[in-house]
């Protein structure tokens, strides 16, 4: 018997793959319909599976020489068929050894029933618990939604899916039941669930940072504002490049703040020449910021030609500007469209042209990029801020207004 397993997105496809493969006279042993992908179980697409079998013709049997020869085989071959005793032969002692494959392929069917059986009850407990974790998100969801909590941070502009996500890991993290008096409980798990946001650090003797972004995000004013602090600030050395040679506009205005905070300045019109420039002319820098051409997120060839400016080695860090003030859709895509180029921290600016902060959320949630800064204005270098858990709570929960 012939069994092989089958999928398709409906059991009409299923069925024409197994009379295409086994014909006509296939028949169905199991069938079973589940989700594939998606998360707990939603967003997934149905699959049928199905177990098909074909009985396969028996072959002829012969019976063996009379037995009332006694002579041995081989003297008896011999007689008969002295030009060809050597196949006679061997198809009197493979007759056996046919039997013991026919033997060894209904074993070896039997076993991937047995397989197929067991890999079922996998998916099925796997179905299971994923049911219970609906059955969990449901109520938690159902225990919070009425909640100042919920409906504070679903009026953030917070998603449902990554609300429910984020009161999930509350719930957990929190080590005890919430209430409307949640501020100092929210507090303390904000520190963890932002732990791994925070700013440019220098832990090397030279770091690299470059900056990606779509056009008119506000990367020229953003690195200015980063470079004055570290300049004036902490006192370091700090270089400018920019390769942003599109716009001779963003080539002046960095040169300007350049020679306002008195640092290096130089234009790299060829990422060939960036780590030669670097080794030369910054070689004593602590910190060089890379300014590279704004690109729209539908733009293929422009998304590549930043790959020079992101995946170069000498390159430590690459930080993607998003504006907080566009739809959350358009948001989505253009993260989805810059996770090409591999950024390690997101820098979210604009905070103060929108009164919503859910994104910080829904952003964490789907990409689990860290933060590194938040921008609300044009002033250089007042108007930023770390992305640190501290004051990324007060944006969410504090009614914080710049």
């Amino acid at each position: 018997m012939k069994i092989k397993k089958y999928t398709g997105e409906t059991i009409q496809d299923v069925i024409f793959k197994v009379k295409a493969d086994l014909g006509p006279e296939a028949i169905i042993i199991e069938k079973r319909k589940f989700q594939k992908g998606g998360i707990f179980g939603f967003f997934g697409k149905t699959v049928v599976e199905v177990l098909a079998a074909l009985e396969e013709k028996s072959r002829p049997h012969y019976q063996p020489v009379d037995s009332r020869v006694s002579r041995k085989k081989e003297e008896l071959v011999k007689e008969k068929l002295p030009d060809r005793p050597e196949e006679l032969l061997k198809s009197e002692t493979e007759a056996p050894k046919a039997e013991k494959i026919e033997s060894k392929n209904i074993e070896d069917k039997n076993k991937e029933r047995a397989d197929f059986s067991a890999e079922r009850k996998k998916d099925e407990k796997i179905e299971e618990d994923h049911k219970a974790e609906i059955s969990v998100e449901k109520e938690i969801k159902e225990s919070y939604k009425n909640t100042k909590i919920y409906n504070h941070l679903f009026h953030q502009g917070v998603e449902e899916d990554c609300l429910n996500s984020f009161i999930n890991k509350l719930n957990k993290g929190a080590g005890f039941p919430l209430n409307d008096n949640y501020s100092e409980k929210i507090e303390s798990f904000s520190r963890k669930y932002f732990a791994d946001c925070s700013p440019i650090k220098i832990d090397k003797k030279r770091k690299v940072v470059s900056f990606i972004g779509p056009t008119g995000v506000g990367k020229t004013t953003t690195i200015a504002k980063i470079a004055a602090y570290f300049a004036v600030d902490k006192n370091k050395k700090v270089g400018l490049i920019t390769a942003d040679t599109y716009r001779i506009a963003a080539v002046e205005q960095l040169q300007t703040y350049s020679n306002i905070i008195d640092i290096p300045f130089k234009v790299c019109y060829s990422s060939g020449k960036l780590k030669s420039m670097i080794e030369g002319k910054f070689k004593n820098c602590d910190l060089i910021f890379i300014d590279t051409p704004g690109s729209s997120w539908k733009d293929q060839l422009q998304l590549g030609r930043l790959k020079d400016y992101t995946e170069n080695e000498i390159i430590d860090e690459v930080h993607l500007l998003v504006s907080l003030n566009i739809k959350s859709r358009d948001m989505y895509n253009i993260i989805e469209r810059f996770e090409k180029m591999n950024p390690d921290k997101i820098l979210l600016t604009k905070l103060d042209e929108t009164g919503s902060y859910g994104d910080l959320i829904n952003i964490k949630e789907r990409y689990n990029l860290p933060f590194s800064y938040l921008t609300f204005g044009q002033d250089v270098p007042e108007d930023i801020n770390p992305a640190c858990p501290e004051i990324l709570f007060k944006y969410l929960f504090g009614d914080y207004h710049v």
